[in-house]
């Protein structure tokens, strides 16, 4: 279901389809937050806080635009409010909400590329989609050769293979994808 559907359920107090959008974008909430806070506990408070304060409201408003795009700007006002009451230093608060306009729409775009570029991964074959998370996260061919116990022209093929695939189903995010990957 799109966000805009499970937020028409959850309007009518769909619980499962809260719990489906929740799983749907709580670690990309969670990863916000730590930006902010720098404390993985805590970020994860907020993210869940910031689903709670769409529970909440979700009578009071008839439609959300983004859903997504409304759960970051929450998960970022509560880490600043969170911030600010905390006493970290209202300079330190003040200079980050100056540079907070210009780094949060940057690490919104990372964060929903991270997460559809994941998404499609995991619909790839089992092992092609091992190789590639591996090798998002930096490993190199020999290693993921040996983790998977498979030969490194193995990897090679499969990332080949996975990089083609994904080029098709990602074609509009196909620059960040190589960003994301370095070469094969």
């Amino acid at each position: 279901m799109t966000t805009t559907q499970l937020f028409n359920q959850i309007k009518l107090g769909d619980v499962k389809a809260f719990e489906e959008l929740f799983n749907q974008l709580y670690p990309s909430m969670c990863v916000v937050a730590r930006e902010y806070v720098k404390d993985n506990a805590l970020a994860e408070d907020i993210a869940q806080e910031a689903f709670i304060k769409l529970w909440n409201s979700r009578e009071k408003y008839d439609t959300i635009s983004s859903l997504k795009s409304f759960l970051y700007v929450v998960v970022k006002n509560l880490s600043l409010n969170h911030l600010k009451r905390d006493k970290l230093g209202n300079q330190y608060t003040d200079s980050l909400i100056k540079e907070d306009f210009l780094n949060f729409n940057n690490q919104i775009v990372e964060e929903e590329t991270y997460r559809i570029l994941q998404q499609a991964i995991e619909e790839l074959p089992k092992q092609s989609a091992r190789v590639m998370m591996l090798s998002l996260q930096g490993i190199q061919n020999q290693e993921i050769a040996e983790r998977l116990d498979v030969s490194v022209n193995t990897v090679k093929t499969l990332k080949y293979n996975s990089l083609k695939t994904l080029r098709t189903k990602l074609k509009d995010y196909f620059f960040l994808l190589l960003l994301l990957l370095g070469e094969v």
